[in-house]
């Protein structure tokens, strides 16, 4: 935990949680913003990943990456 907020994997399920809602709605595309570790939290959601891929995956500034569920 950090501090007082939340821990990774409090953030990771609220992460998952906001892309099953997405995935809910087929009919509409999204555009999300976020720096890397939320990007990781995402990739991790469409792929399987060890742990030592977790740490690794990173995105580039500004690069776009498309994710189909």
């Amino acid at each position: 935990m950090y501090g007082t907020g939340e821990s990774m994997l409090q953030v990771a399920q609220r992460i998952y949680n906001l892309l099953d809602d997405l995935k809910a709605r087929p009919d509409k595309t999204y555009i999300l913003v976020a720096h890397n570790g939320i990007a990781r939290i995402v990739e991790s959601y469409f792929h399987e990943m060890t742990n030592e891929e977790f740490a690794d995956f990173a995105v580039e500034n500004c690069s776009i990456t498309r994710y189909d569920f």
